[in-house]
Order: structure tokens, then sequence, then C-alpha cells
């Protein structure tokens, strides 16, 4: 059971490749000598009901066929269960979501054969894992990057997933026209910071929003979140300095504040939305902690 994977796949992300392409994924698993049960996620949370169940019953493998979303889920299912250590339960995907941003950040292959190869040599790595705390009790983890402000309110707006990775930027042109930026108060070990902000990121991995390199100099093992805080901008100097939240340079900006911490808290004047791995998991406040090096994943080397 312990070397068989529990494959899971969101029959909706990348408008519907996982259903469409399913005999040939399939297929290619099987010419790699790769022992799966292949599942369909049917809900909103059913990927993190199924991930515990498994586990708790053996299984220490486990392959998401999706995007951020599904990894997200999966991850979550693999924090749900009491049966065995995180680090000791591999979580791999095979990216064919909307952003994929995840898989962009340890280079996983995009094709199924790639991916197939690499779960064929079992190459991984440990890496971090977040937790967001919110104040009716409600926890949820994370693996790549939570947000707040802008980048929450796209998520909140974002039209049809069906669009691909076009739908990231047109939720961000539509957002432009409407969006405030918000009082927020973050608060560190040593330190309180309040700003109005235009986007705050904690992130794991250095990528959102479909290649977005909000974090260019993360690492995901390295047991700190990279909390980057963009300060209000206008629209055009949204506008102008688009093109460096793809090109690596946007920590240079002169309102973005880049810091390292392990855990923080963050509040926020008005209700405002929290995403996680492009899903809205809850609203500020909300406290944000790390835990080290406690998910397995299947990475190149």
């Amino acid at each position: 059971m312990e070397s068989r994977w529990l494959v899971v796949a969101n029959p909706i992300s990348g408008q519907g490749r996982a259903m469409h392409h399913r005999h040939e994924i399939e297929a290619v698993l099987r010419r790699h000598a790769i022992d799966f049960d292949f599942v369909i996620s049917e809900r909103p949370g059913h990927a993190t009901e199924l991930v515990a169940q498994a586990v708790a019953g053996g299984c220490r493998r486990v392959l998401a066929i999706g995007g951020d979303g599904t990894v997200n889920e999966c991850a979550n299912g693999i924090f749900r269960q009491q049966a065995a250590p995180t680090a000791e339960v591999t979580l791999g995907v095979m990216p064919i979501g909307t952003g994929n941003d995840w898989a962009r950040t340890h280079g996983v292959p995009k094709d199924y054969a790639g991916v197939a190869a690499l779960m064929a040599s079992g190459t991984s790595r440990l890496q971090d894992v977040g937790v967001a705390t919110f104040a009716d009790g409600g926890v949820r983890h994370f693996i790549n990057v939570a947000g707040l402000g802008f980048d929450a309110h796209v998520v909140e707006a974002l039209p049809d997933r069906t669009l691909g990775p076009l739908a990231y930027l047109v939720g961000l042109a539509k957002g432009l026209l409407g969006y405030r930026a918000v009082s927020l108060g973050l608060t560190f070990a040593d330190r309180r910071i309040n700003a109005r902000a235009f986007v705050l990121f904690f992130a794991i991995g250095r990528y959102c929003g479909s290649g977005m390199n909000v974090a260019p100099l993360a690492e995901v093992d390295d047991g700190r979140f990279d909390i980057i805080l963009i300060q209000d901008l206008s629209r055009w100097e949204v506008l102008k300095s688009l093109r460096r939240l793809f090109d690596g340079t946007l920590l240079t900006h002169p309102k973005v504040l880049a810091l390292r911490e392990a855990e923080g808290a963050v509040e926020a004047a008005t209700t405002q939305p929290v995403e996680a791995d492009g899903e809205l998991i809850g609203h500020a406040p909300v406290r944000f902690s790390i835990l080290p090096r406690a998910l397995r994943v299947l990475a190149p080397k």
C-alpha cells in the first residue's frame, strides 16, 4: 500500500483535461510501472477527504491532477489525518490547472510522461508548509502563496476559470477599475507595521497568479515566509510596473517592502478576504505561521 499512488483528478481543472485525457494519463502511468488508484474529486473539499482517508488507510504517495487549488486540497488532506507523519507522505502534481504556480517553483514537468518518469524515479524533497489561523478557530494549510489585498480581490471576482491562464489577466484588468488600497496592520515578533497596502503576500514559493514572480528570492525549505508588501499604488503605477511582477525585479520597486519571518498576524480595518494557493480560505484577521520542512514533495533534483 505504501508504494501505491493515490491519483486524485479534478474534473474541471484545465478545461476538463483530467477527464478528457484520463485514458492517456493512465496508460502513461502504466508504461512507467506505476501502481495507482485513480479517484475523482466531485466537489470542493472532496479531494481533502479522499486523501485523508487514503493516508489513514496506509497510502503514502499522492498525485494531484489539476492546478494549485487541487494541490492545496490534497495537502490539507495529508495534514488532516493522524495516521502518519506528514513528512512521510509524498505529494506530487500533474499540472493541468489554471495557474500551476507551485509546479513552476519546483520545475515539475508539464507533460504526462515527464511526471510519470519523476514518479518512477521517486525524486523528492522536503518543503515548508504555511498555516493560516482565523479568529473563528478555522485553520487552513497552504504550500505556495497566501495573499490579501488586490490578490484576494482578483481571486474573489475571478471570471470563468475555463479561460485558463488568461483568467488571471482578465481578472486583474477588471479588478483595477474598482479596487482601493486597504489599511492593514502587520504584527511580527519584534515589530509592527501599519500600511495602506495594494497587496500583501506570505510566500513559500516564488510564483502566483499564473506566473507572477512575486517572491523571487523565496526558498521553499528555509523555515520562513518571504513577506512582500506592495504599498498603495495608483492605477498608472500598477500598469507601469506590471512587468516587474513577471520578470523577477519586483523587489527593486520603491514601494515594495520585503521581510522574512516565520510567523505574523494581519488585521484589516474592513472585512478583507484571504486567498491561499489561488483559493479563498477566509477573512482577516488571520495569523500565518510556518511548519519547517513538514511535507515531502515530488520534485526534480
